[in-house]
C-alpha cells in the first residue's frame, strides 16, 4: 500500500492520537457490532449487546478517508480485547474484473516480514470506549487502479449509506483498538417521535420528525427534500445506519400513499423499517441525523434528533378472541381501539392456529409469504363488501418468495401483523364497518393438497369524521 501525505501519513494510529488530541466524535450511537457470533467486538470475555458505538468520518488531505468506531462498554463488567480484529467488509466487494482490495492489519506497525508485533491487552472496565480506525485513499495512486463505490459497509455496524461512503482506492489500513476518551453528547436539533412506545413485531410503521426550535434564516434550505441518516440498535447490539428520505415531504417529488407532505416546522413521517431491515423482541433505539458540513479536510459533521426508544412485543401474547373453531383450527383478529378518524390507518394484530386438526394440515409460510395466509375483506353496515371507490388505495404492496405451504404444528399460535391501509381495505369515509379474515388451510398429500376447513373471524370499527 503507497503511503501518502496527511492522513496517511499519520495512518490509523496517527488519527487516534490526533481525535484524542480534540476530542471530536460523531454520529453518537447506542450501537454494536454486525454479527456477534464472529466476535466483531474484539473482547472475548463480551458481546456485541454489552458496547455502545459511535461514528464519524473523516476526509483527510491526499485524498485519504477515515472511518472512526468507538466502542463505549455499556455492560456492568470488564470486556477484555484479545479477540481478533476485523475489517469492513463492502458491497460491491470488488471493482467487476479486479480483485477486492486488501485489508492491512496494524500496518503501521508491520515489520517488514509483515508480521505485526505483539500489543498488552486492552481492558475496558465499564464506561470505558474502545476506538478502531478504518483508513483508505479515495483516489488511484496510478492510473491502472480502478476506484470502488461502496454501497454498503459491515462492520462494525451496517452502513447502508452511499453518500457517506467514500471511493475506495487503495487497500484498507485495519487500526488496533485503543483506549478513547468518550464524547460529549450533542444536543439535538430534531424531535423524533412515534404515535406508540410499544408495537408488535410484525408490524410497519413510521416516525415522525420535525425541528425542536425552527431557525428563520435556515427556512430556504428546509423546504429542500433532504436526505437523512436512521440509526437503529437492536436489544443484542447489532446497529444499521440507513441513507433515507420522507416518506411526505412538501420538497420531495416522491409522496408515499397514507402519509401527509409535511416540512421541517409541521413534521414529516419516515419509514422506521420495522420488519424490513429490522425486527426483534425487546428495545430498540432509533436516531435520526442531518448532514451539515463536509470538509475537504476534516470531520463530517452532522445534527441529530433525540433517541427514541421503541419496545417491540411479542404478538403470540396477545389476549386473542378466537373466530369460530372447525375440524380443530381457527382464526383471531384483534385491534387496538374500536374507534378511528377518517384516514387512520387500523393496525391488525390477526393469528391462526391448528389446535386439534386431526390430520396434519398446511398453510402459506408466514415469514417468507405472509400474503398468502389470509384474505381480507371490508363491509358496510348492510353486509355488502366495501367497493374499491369508497376506500383508500393500498399503502404498500405484499410481496413473498412463493415457497409454499408448509406445515402448521398443533398448539403453535402464528400471529399476523398487517394494517386496513396497507391491504387497501380502508374505508374513504365515515361509518360502522366489519372486517373479516378468512383462513383456508390444506390438507392430504404435499403434491395434491386439498382445502381442509374454512374459518373466519370477525371485528367491527367505527369510523369517525374528522
Amino acid at each position: 500500500m503507497q503511503r501518502v501525505t496527511g492522513w496517511r501519513r499519520l495512518g490509523a494510529v496517527g488519527v487516534v492520537r490526533f481525535l484524542s488530541i480534540c476530542g471530536l466524535c460523531f454520529l453518537p450511537s447506542p450501537g454494536s457490532g454486525q454479527g456477534t457470533g464472529l466476535n466483531l467486538t474484539g473482547a472475548s470475555n463480551c458481546t456485541a449487546a454489552d458496547f455502545d458505538i459511535s461514528v464519524q468520518f473523516l476526509n483527510g488531505p491526499a485524498d485519504s478517508f477515515a472511518v472512526v468506531a468507538d466502542k463505549r462498554n455499556i455492560s456492568s463488567h470488564s470486556c477484555v480485547f484479545d479477540g481478533p480484529m476485523y475489517g469492513p467488509s463492502f458491497v460491491p466487494d470488488r471493482v467487476p474484473g479486479n480483485p477486492p482490495f486488501a485489508l492491512c492489519y496494524d500496518c503501521e506497525n508491520s515489520a517488514p516480514n509483515g508480521q505485526s508485533p505483539r500489543h498488552p491487552l486492552l481492558t475496558l472496565t465499564p464506561g470505558q470506549v474502545a476506538r478502531q480506525v478504518f483508513l483508505w485513499r479515495t483516489a488511484p495512486p496510478i492510473e491502472t487502479v480502478k476506484c470502488l463505490q461502496p454501497h454498503w459497509m459491515s462492520g462494525p455496524i451496517l452502513l447502508v449509506a452511499p453518500s457517506l461512503l467514500k471511493k475506495v482506492c487503495s487497500d484498507i489500513e485495519v487500526g488496533r483498538f485503543s483506549l478513547a476518551v468518550d464524547s460529549e453528547p450533542i444536543v439535538p436539533r430534531f424531535a423524533l417521535t412515534s404515535d406508540r412506545s410499544t408495537y408488535y413485531e410484525g408490524e410497519h410503521f413510521s416516525v415522525r420528525v420535525a425541528l425542536f426550535r425552527p431557525d428563520p434564516e435556515a427556512r430556504s434550505n428546509e423546504e429542500i427534500c433532504p436526505t437523512l441518516y436512521l440509526r437503529q440498535r437492536s436489544p443484542d447490539g447489532e446497529t444499521r445506519i440507513d441513507e433515507v428520505q420522507p416518506l411526505a415531504f412538501k420538497g420531495c417529488r416522491n409522496i408515499v400513499l397514507g402519509h401527509q407532505p409535511g416540512d421541517w416546522h409541521s413534521g414529516f413521517d419516515l419509514d422506521s423499517g420495522a420488519n424490513s431491515k429490522w425486527a426483534g423482541i425487546g428495545e430498540h433505539a432509533l436516531e435520526v441525523l442531518q448532514l451539515v458540513d463536509s470538509p475537504d479536510n476534516g470531520p463530517i459533521r452532522f445534527v441529530s434528533s433525540n433517541v427514541l426508544r421503541i419496545q417491540l412485543a411479542d404478538p403470540s401474547a396477545i389476549q386473542r378472541k378466537w373466530g369460530p373453531r372447525l375440524k380443530g383450527v381457527a382464526a383471531d383478529i384483534t385491534l387496538d381501539k374500536e374507534a378511528f378518524r377518517v384516514g387512520e390507518d387500523v393496525p391488525l394484530h390477526m393469528a391462526v392456529e391448528n389446535f386439534d386438526a386431526e390430520v396434519p394440515v398446511y398453510s402459506g409460510d408466514p415469514r417468507w409469504d405472509p400474503c398468502s395466509v389470509v384474505s381480507l375483506e371490508v363491509r358496510d353496515a348492510s353486509g355488502h363488501p366495501l367497493p374499491s371507490s369508497e376506500r383508500f388505495p393500498s399503502f404498500s404492496i405484499c410481496t413473498g418468495h412463493g415457497f409454499g405451504p408448509k406445515p402448521y404444528a398443533k398448539g403453535k399460535v402464528v400471529p399476523l401483523e398487517r394494517t386496513l391501509g396497507g391491504e387497501g381495505f380502508l374505508p374513504n369515509h365515515a361509518g360502522k364497518y366489519t372486517v373479516v379474515v378468512t383462513w383456508v388451510p390444506c390438507a392430504g398429500a404435499k403434491a395434491d393438497l386439498k382445502p381442509y376447513a374454512v374459518v373466519h373471524a370477525v371485528a367491527t370499527i367505527n369510523v369517525l369524521p374528522n
